[in-house]
């Protein structure tokens, strides 16, 4: 099978996935949710229910997200070790080793969510297709706010992001994205790397996270 169609089908797989599965309960909880954190954290709630409104001249991007470098898909689940399980038997492939990316405790003052510093716990395991890109799958470890919490509490366990490499041309990519109408989420700049995960729910239906490489 052709690069191309196994991408589609997996896509088309994780877009069913994250309609379909572990919906929030119900409309109330997260209106519950989020009236609580619009009391105890105004300004977050301030930056997470900003309307997005992008540029009305929608043309081709001059930086454009190239598919060659289409490298993950990530998926936040509630039980890591179950959904890797059952990944791996699904493709039968081996299962992917789980490792804490990182607690609350150990989060870089580095990584921005909204421009602040808000330190989470996630867990997460990786398999890697043989085409280059990797499943991604997350588990949160706490209630701190985060983009993975926020997506959790308005959609449900599902497909968080599509990731990007785009090489050099990651600030050039993020800052048209940007004028284009895309807030930024999360911001890490680290030695010899970076993720940027870029709003894009309400107009593609799914974040993107742009690197410069894998």
């Amino acid at each position: 099978m052709k690069k191309k169609s196994i991408l589609s089908c997996v896509m088309a797989t994780m877009m069913v996935a994250s309609c379909t599965t572990n919906a929030p309960e119900s409309v109330d909880t997260c209106a519950t949710a989020s009236d609580s954190l619009k009391t105890t954290n105004p300004e977050l709630w301030e930056a997470q229910n900003q309307n997005i409104e992008l540029k009305a001249d929608r043309s081709t991007m001059e930086n454009p997200l190239d598919l060659n470098g289409f490298i993950q898909i990530a998926i936040i689940v509630e039980d890591i070790e179950a959904s890797a399980r059952e990944w791996s038997q699904l493709l039968n492939v081996p299962m992917p080793e789980i490792k804490v990316f990182q607690t609350a405790e150990t989060a870089s003052p580095d990584i921005m969510y909204y421009g602040k510093n808000y330190k989470f716990g996630l867990k997460l395991a990786s398999i890697m297709a043989p085409q280059g890109f990797i499943i991604e799958l997350h588990q949160i470890l706490d209630d701190n706010p985060s983009t993975f919490n926020e997506f959790v509490k308005e959609h449900g366990y599902g497909v968080h992001h599509l990731g990007f490499a785009v090489g050099d041309r990651r600030d050039a990519v993020v800052n048209e994205l940007v004028e284009r109408g895309y807030p930024k989420r999360v911001e890490h700049i680290y030695e010899g790397g970076s993720w940027t995960i870029i709003d894009a729910e309400k107009s593609l239906g799914v974040n993107l996270n742009v690197k410069p490489a894998m």
